[in-house]
């Protein structure tokens, strides 16, 4: 009881409320005084209607009581009217008061369906926000802490070439992160020209060979299984990037000395792009999460820990984009296979 007595309390007051439940009381009541206005007016309108006509029948019924010489009680009659008035103007404010009533349950349950997709978009972007300062201040942290090391004592040379060469890393990790969150930004605000016609055979065994040098760091094997001369519709520059994170994900998230097999083939009227890594694969439950941004299953999957989860939202980004579809399946311990379909022209 004290807690509903609390709840009604901040309602009253609209204090402790987050903003949006404060706008959902708010539109709530407008949609309620709306109605109540609009009740007031029909109201006036039916009370006036039915009360003119009563007087009038009344009158009719007393001169043709005069032409007939009938006498009739007055006062009885003036009784009755007050009577009928008085009970119309009951059966009105009751119904009133259940409509007010009906309408405020409907109103408030419409309040919250209109309002709670800007409110979801809004928890979205301020995650993304805190998301990004987080990414963002780590290796910012890593330079700053390494700058004052070397600030604080005379060093030997080999001493600055290993804070220089970190330094230098944690401000590569910043770039990418800054152009992987203008991606994203920008994609969100413009559409992609589907009218250039692409040999996707081609980009593919391009990003084979660029991330060929990073695969043998890591030690793993990259298996090319594309055909030849598959085309479809998009945007080059955002097919590359998604070709490359892909790859770039599975070596990523591979076992040492693994391998990533690449396949592109033709269905009925589509490309297929296979990319399946010999990692130690997903949770099941962890396979939903996969595509938000800054999300990552586990740190220790990972030979490169500075991902910041933003790979797998940027292709799945690109993939609708193009209108096309893609799909996870993955058997935790046994890696992990993604699977992108493209139209194919």
């Amino acid at each position: 009881m004290k807690n509903i007595l609390k709840q009604l309390e901040e309602w009253a007051t609209l204090s402790n409320l987050s903003e949006f439940k404060k706008a959902t009381i708010l539109l709530t009541t407008y949609y309620t005084v709306g109605v109540f206005i609009i009740l007031v007016i029909f109201n006036i309108l039916v009370y006036s209607l039915f009360t003119n006509s009563i007087y009038s029948t009344n009158e009719n019924i007393k001169e043709q009581s005069s032409e007939k010489n009938e006498k009739k009680d007055n006062k009885l009659e003036e009784n009755k009217i007050h009577e009928i008035q008085e009970n119309l103007a009951g059966i009105l404010i009751t119904s009133d008061i259940a409509i007010l009533i009906f309408t405020l349950m409907i109103a408030y349950v419409l309040s919250k369906h209109t309002l709670k997709p800007i409110e979801e978009a809004y928890k979205k972007q301020s995650m993304f926000v805190a998301n990004a300062a987080h990414e963002l201040r780590t290796p910012l942290s890593v330079i700053k802490a390494g700058s004052e090391v070397i600030l604080r004592n005379d060093r030997t040379q080999e001493e600055y070439k290993k804070y220089t060469k970190e330094s230098l890393e944690e401000i590569e990790r910043l770039i990418t992160l800054s152009n992987d969150l203008l991606f994203l930004a920008q994609n969100n605000k413009k559409g992609v020209n589907l009218n250039s016609k692409l040999n996707f055979s081609e980009i593919c065994k391009k990003q084979i060979n660029a991330i060929e040098a990073y695969a043998l760091i890591h030690k793993i094997t990259i298996k090319d299984e594309v055909e030849n001369n598959l085309n479809t519709l998009g945007n080059k520059s955002d097919l590359t990037r998604l070709v490359i994170n892909l790859l770039k994900n599975a070596i990523d998230y591979n076992k040492k000395e693994g391998s990533v097999t690449i396949s592109l083939k033709k269905k009925n009227n589509k490309i297929i792009l296979s990319v399946i890594d010999t990692g130690i694969g997903i949770k099941k439950e962890n396979l939903i999460n996969i595509y938000d941004r800054f999300y990552k299953v586990d740190d220790s999957r990972t030979q490169n820990s500075s991902s910041a989860g933003l790979g797998l939202a940027i292709v799945k980004n690109i993939v609708e984009e193009h209108h096309g579809s893609i799909k996870a399946n993955s058997s935790y311990g046994n890696g992990t296979t993604f699977e992108v379909i493209l139209k194919c022209v």
